[in-house]
């Protein structure tokens, strides 16, 4: 199971991958390499979730932020290397460079990804605490 699908990156980005993604030998999109680069997307999002001590591969329902770095970094990937390097192009390639420092902000702890479940539905933790050492009369 890869984070994104072929689907989310046509909701996000409409007509991207028909315009200038891989093409097989008729012409037509070619599935299998959209696939493949939705696979090497999840690569540097499991390495930094990995990083900071979650369990890796995410599980069903995958974080909406995870789905759009995802979408990012595969919809570059997928992107045949002589179009890459045109100016017409430049964005996908600002938005996978934007997705990977987002990642190694993550693995270096200077951003704090949001959490896996609701708070509110978490249940069973309590914290309790023992009465105050210092204080105001206290010593």
């Amino acid at each position: 199971m890869t984070y994104a699908t072929q689907a989310d990156i046509e909701a996000r980005y409409p007509g991207e991958l028909t315009q200038a993604g891989p093409k097989d030998s008729t012409g037509a999109l070619d599935e299998e390499a959209v696939a493949v680069a939705l696979s090497a997307a999840d690569d540097p999002i499991d390495g930094a979730l990995r990083t900071i001590g979650w369990t890796v591969p995410l599980t069903a329902p995958v974080p909406a932020w995870v789905k759009n770095l995802a979408v990012d970094m595969a919809l570059y990937l997928a992107t045949p290397t002589v179009l890459a390097s045109q100016d017409d192009f430049k964005d996908r390639r600002v938005r996978y460079d934007t997705a990977l420092k987002t990642l190694a902000d993550i693995a270096a702890g200077r951003l704090i990804p949001p959490p896996l479940t609701d708070v509110a539905s978490s249940s069973g933790v309590f914290v309790t605490s023992a009465p105050r050492q210092f204080g105001r009369g206290v010593l």
